[in-house]
């Protein structure tokens, strides 16, 4: 919770500094701080100590971690964008994989040692790969998608050729634009089903559903491994379709897959919404980069993308906790899924009344 609530928090200035002086300077900073951060993790001897270093870690990865790469990506892909990063954020996704090794060098070795290996790991792996990060094609004498962006020809431009290929807008435009407060109001539901998911899912099965510890968490695992394909089958999609309508539909699929959920009599059942949930899940978390890009264009991409977690934050941080009361006053977790989807829902209204500025 003090992660996302540091992270919501810093995201603005985050994206600025990230547009400002583009992503492999911030780069440099995030993944020196994170090495750091963990290596200060190896050391803790206090509570307060823990608390200090995981607010640094929060810190450090909105520079560091998938921002600054997100912003090289929509500033060097357009016609393509969407795909782009639905094979960045695959690979993040694989990358959570780590969790096994990590887990095994931790009970082998110590969460000290692990600790310890992972600041390495920053510094020694990460850190050389930054020079390969570009801020925009153009600084490189190349173009995005390697072709120029088109010029429309009002003079013989038919009607569906008239919007432009890409537009661009200020944070103050898109602030005084209404597609972003729905964008903001879908993103909200999009943030609050992650949150509440990876708080209750384990719980959920365990306490409802009689699962055991261990089938519970193969089964959230299998619900992330899911995420993966449709993360990049849903990217190379988004390129082909109108991505708006279609990022509001996986949102409804999305709310099915959450009701299903909170529906099924009993485990045996759970692969019902696993395989409705997992893939919808995945290829969401990239159209909505893809649409912020297309909605408000690449030179202040990471700045608008961080007032936008900013302003989703007070659902993301008050989701859980709702939930939690729910479940608290109810003694089930039923109501409270349900009433995700049925934010989900809203999510996906918004999207279908949204227009490009």
């Amino acid at each position: 919770g003090l992660a996302r609530l540091e992270g919501g928090l810093i995201a603005p200035i985050a994206g600025w500094l990230i547009d400002r002086y583009g992503p492999r300077r911030l780069l440099y900073f995030g993944i020196t701080t994170m090495g750091f951060s963990f290596f200060l993790l190896s050391r803790i001897t206090a509570l307060w100590m823990l608390y200090a270093v995981f607010l640094l870690i929060a810190t450090a990865s909105s520079f560091g971690g998938g921002r600054p790469i997100s912003v090289a990506v929509a500033n060097w892909f357009i016609r393509k964008r969407a795909r782009a990063l639905g094979i960045l954020l695959a690979g993040i996704g694989l990358g959570g994989s780590a969790v096994v090794i990590v887990g095994w060098i931790t009970e082998t070795y110590g969460w000290r040692t692990s600790a310890l290996i992972a600041a390495l790991a920053y510094w020694v792996i990460g850190l050389p790969l930054v020079s390969l990060i570009h801020h925009r094609p153009e600084q490189r004498g190349l173009h995005p998608d390697g072709m120029p962006i088109p010029v429309v020809d009002n003079a013989t431009a038919t009607p569906e050729s008239q919007e432009p290929l890409e537009v661009e807008l200020t944070p103050r435009q898109a602030l005084r634009s209404p597609s972003f407060w729905l964008l903001a109001v879908a993103f909200a539901s999009w943030s609050v089903t992650v949150t509440v998911i990876a708080v209750y899912h384990i719980p959920f099965l365990i306490e409802e559903m009689g699962a055991s510890s261990v089938r519970a968490a193969s089964l959230a695992s299998v619900t992330l491994l899911l995420s993966v394909p449709g993360r990049i089958i849903f990217g190379w999609i988004g390129d082909m379709v109108n991505i708006r309508v279609l990022l509001a539909a996986l949102l409804l699929v999305q709310g099915i897959g959450v009701l299903t959920m909170s529906l099924i009599p009993s485990i045996e059942w759970a692969p019902l919404y696993i395989v409705v949930l997992g893939p919808a899940y995945g290829g969401s978390a990239a159209l909505r980069q893809a649409l912020v890009a297309h909605f408000y264009g690449r030179r202040n991409f990471g700045t608008i993308s961080g007032l936008l977690q900013f302003v989703d934050l007070p659902g993301t941080v008050m989701g859980p906790i709702f939930v939690g009361w729910v479940v608290d006053s109810l003694g089930s977790y039923r109501v409270g899924i349900q009433s995700v989807a049925l934010f989900l829902a809203l999510g996906a209204v918004a999207l279908f009344i949204a227009r490009r500025p």
